[in-house]
């Protein structure tokens, strides 16, 4: 996530922030809004049109099968520290008001989805610690209500930050591993950042039990779902772990489909054959943690968003070669996946 590009993210997408907020609360749904499909951008989805099928591009090239309607489609990416990525994706077809898309915290699309959407992703990601707090006011996410913290932080340990990606599991997440192309033997240390999320998980002198649950199933031929140029094809129920070619300064990413409750139903992983990678339990110089990565994305996979660049936890948007502090859970990761679960 980078939430410094904001102004950048609005002039690729050739539409005004203003523009996109300015549909009222409970704006009401056309009553014959036109359909559009095949190859779509968001500037076609600013016109409210209802969306079947079809694929969606942002103007970063990455490309999206428009999910169906009713469900979301979430890409989450981690990057080489140092390079911009493109930021995270939301993709939510809404049916009869059209389809919206968050790149960061940049919305476009449909402007009557936009603002359901809005809506319901804050009510999603809203902080266990204010949500019997806050009433019919401006919802506060997690990320915001411990800035204070991050700002003061000196370790993984005294940054309580976490933020919600506005989804989760109510199921074991049951998994399979593609090794073509495979750039290391990475199946075993893919389930260890599963794992670093589920049962009794002691960090930072604190203990919590977190009711997420994975179960790796076994080898697939099946391709996971993220593309190489790092947007979401089509779910196929099938949860797969895979490698391929991915952008530039891109290390994985996760993509997660979910329903309008914000109930994940599938996820799927790829990570990138243009790195190298360490698996050893010291790390090799120049190469990155493969254990640290896979964690990282099980973060997203289970429900956590970024936080911010300057954390020293694991969720925050970037890794370093070596960076096998990676593979541990700072306060605010156990702080998150405690929320979720």
């Amino acid at each position: 996530m980078r939430r410094t590009t904001t102004a950048a993210i609005v002039a690729a997408l050739g539409i005004t922030l203003t523009t996109v907020l300015a549909a009222p609360a409970g704006a009401a749904v056309p009553s014959s809004a036109p359909t559009c499909s095949g190859t779509l951008t968001p500037a076609d989805l600013a016109t409210g049109c209802v969306v079947d099928s079809g694929r969606l591009v942002l103007p970063d090239g990455r490309t999206f099968a428009v999910p169906a309607a009713g469900t979301s489609v979430a890409a989450l990416p981690v990057a080489v520290a140092g390079v911009p990525d493109d930021g995270d994706v939301v993709v939510t077809n809404t049916g009869a008001a059209g389809v919206a898309v968050r790149v960061d915290d940049t919305w476009a699309g449909s402007p009557a989805a936009v603002t359901r959407e809005r809506a319901a992703e804050q009510r999603r990601t809203l902080s266990p610690e204010v949500r019997g707090r806050v009433g019919t006011g401006a919802a506060t996410t997690a990320a915001t209500t411990t800035a204070a913290t991050t700002a003061a932080a000196t370790s993984s340990c005294t940054d309580g930050s976490y933020s919600l990606a506005g989804h989760r599991w109510k199921t074991t997440v049951g998994w399979r591993y593609n090794k073509a192309n495979e750039k290391t033997l990475g199946r075993r240390l893919v389930t260890d950042g599963a794992n670093a999320w589920t049962g009794t998980i002691t960090a930072c002198g604190k203990t919590v039990t977190s009711r997420a649950a994975a179960t790796y199933l076994g080898a697939s031929s099946r391709q996971s779902a993220v593309r190489t140029d790092g947007g979401c094809g089509s779910p196929d129920k099938t949860n797969v772990v895979g490698w391929s070619r991915l952008p530039a300064g891109v290390l994985g990413v996760t993509c997660v489909f979910y329903g309008s409750g914000g109930i994940a139903t599938e996820t799927d992983q790829r990570y990138s054959t243009g790195h190298e990678w360490s698996t050893t339990t010291v790390c090799r110089a120049g190469r990155f943690d493969m254990r640290g990565v896979a964690t990282h994305e099980w973060g997203h996979a289970y429900g956590l968003g970024h936080t911010s660049a300057s954390s020293k936890l694991v969720m925050k948007p970037s890794a370093t070669t070596c960076d096998t502090a990676q593979r541990t859970l700072g306060y605010g990761d156990l702080r998150g996946i405690d929320a979720l679960y």
